[in-house]
C-alpha cells in the first residue's frame, strides 16, 4: 500500500516545479520512465475512483447502511 507521505511528496514535487525541471534536463530513457510512472499513477486513480465510488455508494447514490458510520477529513482519515 502506497504511504500518505509518499503521496504527499510527489504532490509538492510536481506542484514544486521540480519534475518539469527534472524531465527538462532528463535523458529520453528518463523521460519515458518518468511518462510511465506518472501514466501509472493516473490509472491508480482513475480506479480508485471507481472501486471507492462502488464501495461508498450504491447505485442510487446512497451510502449503504452499515457502512462503518465514520467520516473522513479532506486527506481520506478517519
Amino acid at each position: 500500500m502506497l504511504k500518505l507521505k509518499d503521496l504527499q511528496e510527489f504532490k509538492e514535487f510536481l506542484a514544486s516545479g521540480a519534475w518539469a525541471d527534472a524531465f527538462a534536463n532528463a535523458e529520453e530513457d528518463l523521460r519515458l520512465e518518468m511518462l510511465e510512472k506518472v501514466q501509472e499513477l493516473l490509472d491508480a486513480a482513475d480506479e480508485a475512483d471507481r472501486v471507492v465510488g462502488e464501495v461508498l455508494f450504491s447505485q442510487d447514490g446512497v451510502a449503504p447502511a452499515g457502512g462503518g458510520g465514520g467520516s473522513l477529513d479532506e486527506k481520506g482519515r478517519s
